[in-house]
C-alpha cells in the first residue's frame, strides 16, 4: 500500500514539474535553447519510471530479507519449544538420491544451501515425522497408481508439514496447499459449507493429476525432469517453462529460478527425506507414528438432494458430530446469523455425494439411519430451502411463513433492501431437519386453522412428542406451526 502511494506521489510530482510552463529555457555552454514541453514530460516520466523500478527492486529485496528474518525467527521459536535432542555429530552424506536424481553434496555451494535447509527442518521434524504415519501409506498407494515417484510425498511436508488445516497468506489451503482456482479446476468443491482442499482423499489424487499434467506440459518443451515438475507445484508450470526458455536449460541443477523459494522448495523436500532416512542416527530414536488414516475407520457414502444438518446421521452411525468434524476437516462449521444473539454453529452439507470418514463401531441404529438417509433424498427439505417469489409476496409474509425474520432473509440472500420481484429465488433456513425423524418417518401435513393440540388429538400422540420430534418453537405459550409444515410423530 505504501508503495502505491509513493508511486502516485512521484507521478503527481512529475506532472506538476512538467506543467509549470509549456516551454522552458535550458542553459547550455554559450547559448540558450528553447526545449519542447513534451520532450521534458516524457524524459522526466521515463526517468521517474526508472527510479521507481529501482525503489521497487530495493523494497523487494528488503521484503525478502524481512521474510527470511521472520522465517528464521519462526524456526528459532519452534526450536525453543522443542525438547527433542539432536545428535550434533551427525554428518550429512556426500550425496543422496531424491526422485531418482543424485544430489551431489560435495559441491561447497550446494552443500551450504542444503545444510542450512537441513538444520531448519530438523527443528520441526518432531512435528511432521509422527504425522507421516497417518498419511504416507495412503500417499504411496495414490502415487503408485499414477506412476509418480514416491518421493513426492515429501513435498506435502514442505507444503504444510502434513497439517490439513494449514493455510497460507495468499489463500492456499490443506495438506497439498491448493489455491482456490486450481482446486476447482481439479474438481475440488469450495463453498460456504465445505472446502475439499482439506479432504486428503480428494486433494491427493488432485495433486497427482496436477503433477502429471505439468510433466506432460514440460515434456512438450523437451524438459523431462521430475525435479522441475516438482518446482512447478510451487511456482506454476508456466513460470518454470519460461525459466527453461530464458536460460535454455532443461535440468534442475542447471537452472537459476526467478524466485529462490521455488528452488529451495525441492531442496527442502530432499532434506526432509534425508531426515526420515537417518531418523535413528539423528535423534537417537524413532518417533512414535500416528495410526494410518484408515485404521479403525471407514469411508461412508452419503447422498443429499438438499441442504441437511448431519448431527443425527452422525449419531445413527454410532459417533458424534464432533468426531465427524475431527476426522473430516473439509467440513466447515456453518454459522447461522441471528439478529440479537451470537451466531449459531451448525454442521450442514449441501446437495451432492460425499465420502465421510467415520470411526469403526457396532453402535449403529440401522433403522434410524435408513430413515435419515431417505429424508436426505428430498429436495429443498432440509436445513436450507428455497422460496420462489410470487406476485404479491413481500419479505414480511415470507418470513412469517418460514418462521424466520426479514433481516435473516436479507442476510442469507445478500439483499440490501426489502425489494423483491416475482420469480426471484430466495434461500431460506428450512424447518425440517434430520432430528425431526429421530424415531419415525411418519408425518402430518399441517392444514389451515390446525393447532398442535388439535393435531395431537387427531393423531393420538402427545403435544410433547410433536414438539420434541419437530423442534417446535414456543412463544408466549403458543406453539408455532404453519400450514404446509410437516410434523413428524
Amino acid at each position: 500500500m505504501q508503495l502505491k502511494y509513493m508511486f502516485l506521489l512521484v507521478l503527481v510530482s512529475s506532472f506538476i514539474s512538467c506543467t509549470i510552463t509549456d516551454r522552458t529555457e535550458i542553459d547550455q555552454p554559450g547559448k540558450q535553447q528553447l526545449v519542447n514541453y513534451e520532450t521534458i514530460y516524457f524524459d522526466s516520466l521515463q526517468q521517474e519510471i526508472i527510479n521507481r523500478n529501482i525503489i521497487i527492486d530495493t523494497l523487494m529485496i528488503k521484503n525478502e530479507e524481512l521474510y527470511y528474518q521472520i522465517d528464521s525467527l519462526q524456526y528459532a521459536l519452534e526450536a525453543a519449544n522443542s525438547r527433542v535432542a539432536v545428535n550434533k555429530d551427525f554428518v550429512i552424506p556426500d550425496s543422496m538420491i531424491f526422485s531418482e536424481r543424485r544430489f551431489d553434496l560435495t559441491n561447497d555451494r550446494i552443500y551450504d544451501k542444503f545444510e542450512k535447509i537441513f538444520q531448519q527442518e530438523l527443528r520441526v521434524a518432531h512435528k511432521f515425522i509422527p504425522r507421516s504415519g497417518e498419511y504416507f501409506a495412503y500417499f504411496d498407494s495414490v502415487f503408485t497408481e499414477f506412476g509418480i515417484p514416491l518421493d513426492v510425498k515429501y513435498l506435502a511436508i514442505a507444503e504444510s508439514r502434513l497439517n490439513p488445516m494449514a493455510g497460507s497468506s495468499v489463500g492456499a489451503l490443506g495438506i497439498w496447499q491448493f489455491m482456490p482456482k486450481t482446486a476447482t479446476g481439479y474438481g475440488l468443491r469450495i463453498n460456504s459449507f465445505i472446502d475439499e482442499r482439506r479432504n486428503v482423499f480428494l486433494a491427493t489424487p488432485a495433486a497427482a493429476k496436477y503433477l502429471l499434467n505439468a510433466r506432460n506440459y514440460l515434456q512438450k518443451g523437451n524438459t523431462d525432469d521430475w525435479l522441475l515438475t516438482f518446482c512447478s507445484y510451487n511456482a506454476g508450470v508456466g513460470s518454470i517453462s519460461k525459466v527453461v526458455r530464458e536460460q535454455d536449460a532443461h535440468d534442475f541443477f542447471d537452472l537459476l529460478m526467478r524466485v529462490d523459494e521455488t528452488h529451495k522448495y525441492v531442496w527442502r523436500a530432499a532434506a526432509i527425506k534425508m531426515i526420515f532416512e537417518n531418523e535413528k542416527e539423528i535423534f537417537g530414536k524413532y518417533f512414535e507414528r500416528k495410526a494410518p488414516i484408515l485404521q479403525d475407520r471407514q469411508l461412508k457414502l452419503i447422498k443429499l438432494k438438499g441442504h441437511y444438518k448431519i448431527d443425527e446421521w452422525a449419531k445413527a452411525q454410532g459417533t458424534s458430530i464432533g468426531k465427524i468434524l475431527e476426522l473430516n476437516p473439509w467440513i466447515k462449521i456453518y454459522q447461522r446469523n441471528r439478529i440479537k444473539y451470537s451466531a449459531v454453529n451448525n454442521v450442514v452439507l449441501p446437495p451432492g455425494e460425499y465420502l465421510v470418514l467415520i470411526p469403526d463401531g457396532e453402535d449403529k441404529d440401522l433403522q434410524l439411519l435408513a430413515n435419515i438417509e431417505n429424508q436426505f433424498m428430498n429436495e429443498n427439505d432440509g436445513f436450507i430451502t428455497y422460496h420462489i417469489v410470487k406476485s404479491g409476496d413481500n419479505l414480511y409474509n415470507i418470513a412469517r411463513k418460514y418462521k424466520t425474520t426479514v433481516n435473516s432473509i436479507k442476510l442469507l440472500n445478500n439483499l440490501r433492501s426489502s425489494t423483491i420481484h416475482p420469480g426471484q429465488k430466495l434461500r431460506l433456513y428450512g424447518d425440517v431437519s434430520s432430528s425431526a425423524i429421530k424415531k419415525t418417518d411418519k408425518y402430518h401435513l399441517v392444514k389451515k386453522g390446525e393447532t398442535v393440540g388439535s393435531i395431537s388429538l387427531e393423531l393420538g400422540v402427545s403435544q410433547t412428542t410433536l414438539i420434541k420430534n419437530n423442534n417446535l418453537n414456543v412463544r408466549n405459550g403458543i406453539i408455532m406451526i404453519y400450514p404446509g409444515q410437516k410434523l413428524y410423530y
